[in-house]
């Protein structure tokens, strides 16, 4: 299972990392930012705008999800 977030950023998603065992992978435009323990840990640092992808980490108030429940989930 995967999770997106289309902002105007980009489009952020959060997806089971396959190579590292029990943590999710959270990219931007398939530009991968970082792992997580949890695909809410990945959202959370996305809302709070500490992903390391500094076009984002900037903007003023951006629109975005205040946890996973926002995002759009899709079956892989």
């Amino acid at each position: 299972m995967a999770h997106i977030f289309r902002s105007k950023a980009g489009t952020f998603s959060i997806r089971t990392d396959e190579t590292n065992c029990g943590t999710f992978e959270l990219c931007l435009g398939g530009i991968w930012l970082c792992n997580c323990e949890t695909a809410e840990e990945a959202a959370a640092a996305v809302c709070r705008q500490e992903t390391g992808w500094l076009d984002w980490d900037r903007l003023e108030n951006p629109e975005r999800p205040a946890d996973l429940n926002g995002w759009e989930c899709l079956d892989e």
